[in-house]
């Protein structure tokens, strides 16, 4: 009788001691799947916008800088900063990095056809012929088109006088900022060419650029967007023309060819025939680092007539849900994670 109640305690023991191992083995389960699910839920994703932020703190003159001019924005500035990324297979450049946390790029060199602004003449972007080429045609053959994004793209017009001395950056923007228009695939805004230079005493407004250009173009990256020859790239910021250029002088007076017009000294205005319509154009060098020995004014930005041919190169926005590798270098630029 004794032995059967031992055996029984025993048997009780044993049975305690295999639940209460039990029970510590499910709890310890439960804790650590909480631990991990907890750890990854508060791993964050390193996207390319708050990769980039930081390099706003360098001390570089050259880098990424918050625009004065758009809260939430930051943009790239200087003669050579490491904004370089490769993008459908080819070398582009980081503009800037938006407050919803999608990237701009440009492409930095033009496409290998120039092309008109708009062969109709209309200075509705929405409506030009240049617009239909990149967004039904060209937007087709991107390589990573999966990780850009639609976006509103400023294409406003500015109002632009003889006498334009007086016209400041901010009034720039905001004329440009007066109208926008929706897509996947536009070019840069005057604007944003002169934002991209560190040298603002001197280069801060449009008067004070095509003054200055030879000084200018050493401070701005975007003075550097190739071309296999002297060419000028267009930008997406139309102009309304308010010069009343005198209808009645000759032609050779109303010389209204991109070389001769951006700049005359004895009213320190751009000279527009009213003939024409008008949208900026960027003087760009040609691929080879011998433009200096040619008359070109390169970095002037001047009206170019909407019918003319000239350089393009393409402006997308990443998608804010892009990784980047990379150092943003010329020879390790940035990347897409794939």
């Amino acid at each position: 009788m004794r032995r059967k109640k031992m055996a029984a305690q025993k048997r009780i023991v044993v049975v305690g001691a295999l639940s209460l191992l039990l029970c510590f083995s499910i709890a310890y389960a439960a804790f650590n799947t909480t631990i991990q699910l907890s750890a990854k839920g508060n791993i964050k994703k390193v996207t390319a916008a708050s990769k980039l932020r930081k390099l706003a703190n360098a001390k570089s003159v050259d880098g990424l800088y918050a625009d004065t001019y758009e809260n939430g924005r930051f943009i790239f500035k200087g003669a050579d900063p490491n904004n370089y990324i490769t993008f459908n297979g080819e070398e582009w450049r980081i503009v800037s990095v938006e407050y919803d946390d999608t990237i701009k790029i440009v492409r930095n060199s033009v496409l290998d056809d120039s092309l008109p602004w708009n062969a109709a003449r209309n200075l509705d972007w929405a409506q030009t012929s240049l617009n239909s080429f990149l967004n039904e045609t060209y937007v087709q053959g991107l390589l990573e088109i999966g990780s850009i994004v639609e976006h509103n793209f400023a294409v406003g017009a500015l109002t632009l006088n003889s006498d334009y001395e007086a016209l400041t950056l901010q009034q720039q923007i905001l004329g440009e900022s007066s109208n926008y228009w929706n897509g996947k695939v536009g070019l840069l805004t005057a604007s944003e060419y002169l934002r991209a230079n560190t040298n603002t005493d001197e280069c801060g407004s449009l008067y004070l650029n095509n003054t200055n250009f030879e000084k200018c173009r050493s401070t701005n990256y975007l003075s550097q967007i190739a071309s296999s020859d002297y060419t000028v790239l267009w930008t997406m910021s139309p102009i309304i023309n308010n010069t009343n250029l005198d209808d009645n002088l000759s032609d050779d007076e109303n010389n209204t060819d991109l070389e001769n017009s951006t700049l005359n000294e004895s009213d320190k205005g751009l000279v527009l025939d009213n003939k024409y319509n008008y949208a900026f154009g960027l003087s760009i060098p040609f691929g080879v680092d011998n433009f200096k020995e040619q008359e070109i004014k390169v970095g002037t930005m001047v009206p170019a007539d909407v019918e003319t041919d000239y350089g393009v190169a393409p402006v997308v926005y990443l998608n804010a849900d892009v990784e980047l590798e990379g150092l943003g270098t010329k020879d390790e630029p940035y990347y897409i994670k794939k």
